[in-house]
Parts: C-alpha cells; structure tokens; sequence
C-alpha cells in the first residue's frame, strides 16, 4: 500500500516537473527539440515546429535521421554523434541540413539518456557580417593609408550611448595619440579627450543625427594624448542602410588645425585691411578740406558747395563700408544698407518715421552693397535740397522686392516721395542722377529710372542679385 501510494506520489511530482519544464523550454524563444537513446525524437517546442515546418505528432517516436536522410556525413551529424559518445556538451554554427544558404546557431547537450539541442537561426546577422567584412576590407585598403584622416564605423543600439566601433583606421593614432586597438576596445578613450566645453554639444548633435538618420558634422578641440596639444579636429558621422534593413555609421574625423589658423589669420589681415581704408578714406577727406580750404571760399560759393557733396559723398562711403566691416566683408543686410545711409539726413528726435523702410530680409554681396549706398545717399541729398526731406510735411518710402524670373533672381528696388515742394524735371542732369542711372546701372547690370512726378520724385532700381563675373 505505502509502496503504491510513494509510487503515485512520484508520478505525480515527475509530472507537475514534466509540464514545469515544458512551460519552460517552449517560452524560451530558440527552437528546442529531445532525440532519445535511438535518435528518435521525444519532445519538439512550438518554435522547432514552426522551422521544421511540421506538427510535433509527424516527427515524435520517428529517427531524425530518417526524416532528414541528407544529414548523413555532414559535420551537424558529426557533431550529434560526438556529443552522444563523450557526454561533452558543444555549441557551434553550422549551415543548415536541406536548407542551402540558412545558417544556425546550435547547443548540444546530454539530456533525458539522448541529446537535446536548441539552434536559432542567425542567417541574417551572418550575411550582415560578412558585408561587413567585405566593406571594411574595401575600406581598410584605403583608409589605412590615409595618414592625416581617421575613418570608422559604428554601431548604434537604441540609445545614443550603446555605441561601439567596429572599424578604425591607423590614423587613428597620430591624430589622437591612441592607437585604433585601443580605441576598438573603449570608444571612451578618445570622448575624453575633447574639451569639456565641445562634449555635451557633441552629444546633443548626436543624439539628434541618430534619431533622424541624418549625417553628422562637428567641430571640436581635442587634447593629443601624447603630446598634450590641443588641436581642432573635424568629424562627420552619416548613416547607411545594410542589405538587411539594419544601419550602421560610417565617419571621418580629421585635424583642421592649419585650417583654423589660416581663418584666424585671414580674420586679423581684414580687420587690418578694414582699418587702413578707414584711414585712407579718412586721409582723402582730410586732403579735400586742405585743398579746398586755401581758397577761403564759403560753403555758400560753388566752390564751397562742390567741398560739401565731395565730403559728403566720402563719408555715405565710410558707412557703408561700416556696415560690410561688421560683417566681414561676406555681404551686408539690404535693410542695414539703407537705414545707414538715410541716417545722416535725420534727426532721429524730429523726423522720426518720415523714411519709411520695407522690405524682407536679403543678404547682398559687398560691390551691390557700397553702390546702392552711394545711390540712396545721392537720391536723400536731393531730396533735402529740393524734395521731401526740404519740407516738414514731406515724406520718402523705400521699398524692395525678390524677382523670380527664368534667368535668375533680381532685386527691384524703389524710392518714392511725397508731401515735398512740387516737382518738375530739372533743365540738367546733375551729378548724383547720372551716378544712379548711368554709373549704377553700368556697375550692376541693371536698369536705374528717375521719374519727377509732380507729387515727388519715384527712382526705380532693377538689379540681378548675381553680380557678373569679371
């Protein structure tokens, strides 16, 4: 009795263990199968079915070398075979049996007086190794003999952060000052050697790159490792999409040191060359007042007058090349341009608002920017003598646009008074209308029209955008 009832007992324990492990070998994601003593299948999960491509009741009880008669000879059967013998449990990869071209991943172990075995198939991750390989031999016999220029590779995980290299070229340590085996085994190696104040701001752009599939590119000083200089390197990182559908990151980074230098030396020799055209501009202004001075003229003879516009006209230069002198010589705001030269002409107390600017934001080059500030200096100048600017009522508007047309981009500029002394066209034509139509419009290649509408003066400028090549 006690004997049947230890032996109930036992049934049910070996049973309730029977189904634990069952749960168990079917909720572990890789396919697992039980061969027992005669090679004869007794146990198959869920997953092996599903690659086996048939129910467990076809196969269970039958010689898996009876269902797969091509194993015979093939290194899998080796392997099972070797582990039945030994007792000594293997893991390998192999190509699968009747499958050309899948590849698994196999775990062959003792197990119930047969074997088990779990594989998984890593067809996939195999192909995208080897087009890694084949690419980074490509790219290895050409990077490897680029001394001044480190090219990499690298994978990106979920996050930014779970990066690792898989490829690094041998510039890798003149540059940085750590060898690329190194930097294969840490890729933090060479973050810490950029300068605190580039680190987080490297981050962020990279943060963003990867979350966007977008290429990379930043500047940053870097401290050598070996040297202790600090150098200006150069980095950009784009992704590209494998065979796969998976992605990795193929990069340059570079020492722009020189580069940098020669900017910074460019930067000071055009302060330089600002300052002396100031100064000469400043000289000529101070040679006309001398020669003009020894006539002892008044401002009121034509002598005198001529003295006035000359300065005049020197000074609507001076500040235009204020204007390009702030930046850079690289161009200058449009709007910038303007207000610069009808300043002069405005007590900013009493005349506020009676030059009326409009016009979107447009970058000009530097020759376009000192000729249309010599024009508005010309057009407000006649404009306080006989025009707008002579009474209190009067008032100008300077508008502009952007024109599309099939050859190209051009600025339409217009000057328009009103409220000023009638106007009627004058006997002739005077320096400052031939500088605006026949100087400007030369220089330009453009139109410049004036009209004397007897409500005010109307001038109309028609400029490409694109200066022409000399």
């Amino acid at each position: 009795m006690a004997g049947a009832l230890q032996q109930a007992l036992a049934q049910s324990i070996e049973a309730k263990v029977e189904a634990r492990l069952a749960e168990i070998l079917e909720g572990i994601g890789d396919a697992f199968y039980a061969l027992d003593e005669k090679w004869r299948f007794a146990y198959i999960n869920r997953a092996a079915q599903e690659y086996f491509g048939a129910p467990a009741h076809e196969m269970l009880g039958r010689s898996i070398w009876d269902i797969f008669p091509d194993s015979k000879g093939t290194e899998l059967r080796h392997r099972y075979e070797e582990v039945a013998a030994t007792g000594i449990a293997a893991a390998f990869e192999t190509e699968a049996v009747g499958v050309k071209g899948r590849y698994l991943e196999m775990r062959v172990f003792p197990y119930n007086g047969g074997l088990g075995i779990s594989f998984r198939d890593w067809t996939e991750r195999r192909r995208t190794e080897e087009e890694l390989r084949e690419s980074q031999a490509r790219l290895s016999s050409l990077a490897d003999n680029l001394p001044s220029c480190m090219v990499f590779q690298f994978y990106v995980g979920a996050e930014y952060y779970d990066r690792h290299p898989v490829y690094i070229s041998k510039a890798c340590e003149p540059l940085t000052g750590i060898s690329a085996e190194e930097v294969l085994a840490d890729m933090g190696l060479i973050s810490r050697l950029v300068l605190p104040e580039y680190r987080e701001q490297m981050n962020q752009k990279g943060i963003k790159a990867l979350s966007e599939r977008k290429t990379f590119d930043v500047e940053f000083q870097l401290r050598h490792a070996k040297t202790g200089e600090i150098r200006w390197h150069r980095m950009i990182t784009m992704p590209r999409k494998l065979s796969n559908g998976t992605y990795i990151w193929d990069g340059v980074q570079y020492d722009i040191t020189d580069h940098k230098r020669a900017e910074e030396h460019l930067r000071l020799m055009v302060n330089e060359l600002n300052h002396r055209v100031k100064n000469t501009l400043a000289t000529v202004q101070s040679l006309a007042v001398q020669s003009f001075y020894k006539f002892g003229l008044a401002p009121s003879d034509d002598v005198g007058t001529a003295r006035t516009a000359f300065e005049a006209r020197l000074f609507a230069l001076s500040r235009a090349h204020d204007v390009l002198t702030r930046e850079n010589w690289e161009g200058a705001n449009l709007s910038d341009v303007v207000r610069e030269a009808c300043a002069p002409f405005l007590n900013q107390r009493d005349d506020e608002g009676r030059i009326e600017i409009e016009g979107a934001s447009l970058r000009l080059p530097p020759a376009m920017s000192l000729s249309l500030s010599m024009a508005i200096h010309e057009l407000c100048t006649n404009a306080l003598k006989y025009g707008a600017l002579k009474t209190s009522s009067g008032r100008i508007r300077i508008s502009w646009s952007s024109v599309s047309e099939g050859d190209g981009t051009r600025l339409v500029l217009r000057w328009e008074e009103q409220g000023g002394p009638p106007v009627s066209p004058p006997r002739r034509t005077g320096f400052g209308s031939r500088l605006i139509q026949k100087g400007l419009a030369r220089e330009l290649n453009g139109t410049a029209q004036i009209a004397y509408e007897p409500t005010g003066v109307v001038c109309t400028i028609d400029v490409p955008l694109e200066m022409p090549h000399c």
